[in-house]
């Protein structure tokens, strides 16, 4: 995890009224509720006395009580009563929980990870195409048995689809080699921006690829963006897509998926969708289904078994179309180290201490293997 970052946590109708919700993210068991304004509150899952899970109580206007004894805690995490000591009872000082800064935004609720909360906190981050879209959206989640930084990767790396996903039904139009094709990457803030033709793997140029009439002999221009710290957005003729992962340990992550309403049809890419009604809001919802049980199985079996289960620059051995990947990892090791020296510029200095600099990330240079003569 990177701290001093947004990172989603549930979707917004996830946490339902006076219903606490209990989950594991960032290697920390958190319950979330909605007070009686419908704010979402988000406190650490375990009482201070017992340590029993928060969640498995119930709500008492804008508190949250433990099940075992009974003792409610407000929005901060301070215990203000204690059934054992009467309604006059004074509550002891030490008796609190800790509380985890959220937002609500983009139908999904955000969790501050900084141990310190800056007055001025940085916009959540969103893909500008999706924050200026206006027609219909869906969004699924679940739980992966992957890193999530391994799973940011396989998004990424388009070209596994037609090794991956080869005979499912819905990839039948997949450019049969994966070769890619006028590659592509900037880097904006921390925004990484790519593009690219994947395409078959033929003697005809990608230009003329694109301009094929056939679907199994096109080619299809792609664009694959990250947004740190964990959101990755795929873009192509057919359908715009962002997917989420957030860490729930180190062996699993969160899972969220939106789609956008598909701009043509999935089996029939040549074709604009038919104006059946109701149809535009069913689309998406279709979509992430078809995702989450048909395209994301297949990636799980075959990121099974895959080691070191964290990924870094150090782990992979990357080429050249794997420039995003490659950025993804220099950016995250940048503002974990950010991160670190701004905790240490905070902490109580003892003489000698030398504060550490981070530079700007540099641009990526991935040189092809050339194998050497026999």
């Amino acid at each position: 995890m990177i701290p001093n970052q947004w990172y989603a946590i549930l979707r917004s109708e996830d946490v339902k009224k006076d219903k606490p919700v209990g989950i594991r993210r960032f290697n920390k068991k958190l319950v979330l509720y909605r007070d009686t304004q419908g704010q979402v509150v988000c406190l650490d899952d375990r009482c201070a006395h017992k340590g029993v899970p928060l969640s498995n109580g119930k709500q008492h206007g804008d508190y949250i009580a433990c099940p075992y004894h009974g003792f409610q805690y407000d929005a901060s995490g301070r215990c203000v009563h204690m059934p054992v000591l009467g309604k006059d009872g004074v509550v002891p000082k030490h008796l609190h929980v800790p509380f985890h800064t959220v937002r609500e935004q983009h139908g999904l609720i955000w969790c501050w990870t900084g141990e310190q909360v800056p007055e001025q906190l940085p916009e959540v981050p969103m893909f500008k195409e999706f924050v200026e879209y206006t027609g219909f959206t869906s969004r699924y989640a679940w739980h992966a048995p992957t890193h999530y930084t391994r799973y940011v990767e396989s998004v990424c790396e388009v070209y596994h689809v037609p090794f991956v996903h080869k005979g499912s039904a819905l990839n039948i139009w997949d450019p049969k080699g994966g070769r890619v094709d006028d590659f592509s990457c900037q880097l904006e803030g921390h925004l990484i921006r790519s593009e690219f033709v994947l395409r078959p793997d033929d003697d005809r140029t990608a230009e003329e690829t694109l301009k094929a009439r056939l679907p199994w002999t096109r080619g299809w221009r792609i664009g694959v963006d990250v947004l740190m710290p964990n959101l990755v957005q795929i873009r192509n003729d057919v359908f715009d897509v962002y997917l989420i992962a957030t860490p729930i340990d180190d062996d699993n992550c969160w899972l969220c998926i939106c789609y956008k309403e598909p701009k043509r049809d999935l089996l029939l890419p040549m074709m604009k969708p038919l104006p059946i009604p109701g149809w535009r809001r069913v689309r998406p919802w279709l979509m992430c289904r078809m995702e989450r049980f048909i395209q994301q199985s297949k990636d799980m079996a075959a990121l099974k078994g895959q080691e070191p289960r964290i990924s870094s620059l150090e782990a992979n051995r990357l080429i050249s179309v794997d420039k995003v990947n490659a950025y993804y990892l220099r950016l995250r090791d940048q503002l974990i180290q950010e991160a670190q020296a701004q905790a240490k510029a905070q902490a109580p200095r003892s003489p000698g201490d030398i504060g550490s600099h981070t530079g700007e990330v540099k641009p990526i240079h991935i040189v092809p293997h050339k194998p050497q003569a026999a």
